[in-house]
């Protein structure tokens, strides 16, 4: 399951996300990154968003699509790293950051910008939401990695 960051995207609110080079990331999210509705994106369950260039490719590919890396919103673009085999819990070490999935992504309805059937091409393919358990620098480029969870303490 490891995989590459290839792409780190923030934006002033809304899509399309633009690559920064590397960026701290706290509970918050990527630092110089915003959302405007704030009811349905970000927050400390929402900080980041993960999508990958594997998915972009069969957007392109198999449904005529034409996206590239950050024009889905996504603040982490992944190479190698099979979306579909996370579930919530899930954590990863990406740079010198860690992140625990917490839910699906839901497609938001301005990815109609890009394709008017895009929202529901990507269903069961709209990436992952995380929080930040550890805060730390990412970079294009670092690797991503499982991270076992801590076991609970014994009752």
């Amino acid at each position: 399951m490891p995989g590459v960051v290839t792409q780190i995207n923030v934006s002033s609110g809304g899509m399309p996300k633009l690559p920064v080079p590397q960026a701290m990331i706290t509970v918050n999210g990527v630092t110089g990154d915003r959302q405007k509705l704030l009811e349905f994106h970000g927050g400390p369950n929402r900080a980041i968003c993960l999508y990958s260039e594997e998915l972009y490719e069969w957007l392109r590919d198999s449904c005529n699509v034409n996206v590239t890396a950050g024009q889905i919103g996504e603040n982490f673009t992944t190479r190698g790293l099979d979306l579909g085999t996370l579930k919530p819990g899930d954590r990863l070490r990406v740079g010198a950051c860690v992140i625990e999935i917490t839910k699906v992504r839901v497609p938001c309805s301005q990815l109609r910008m890009w394709d008017a059937d895009l929202p529901e091409l990507i269903v069961g393919r709209s990436g992952w939401v995380a929080k930040v358990t550890q805060e730390g620098v990412v970079q294009a480029g670092d690797a991503i990695e499982p991270v076992a969870c801590p076991t609970p303490p014994a009752a």
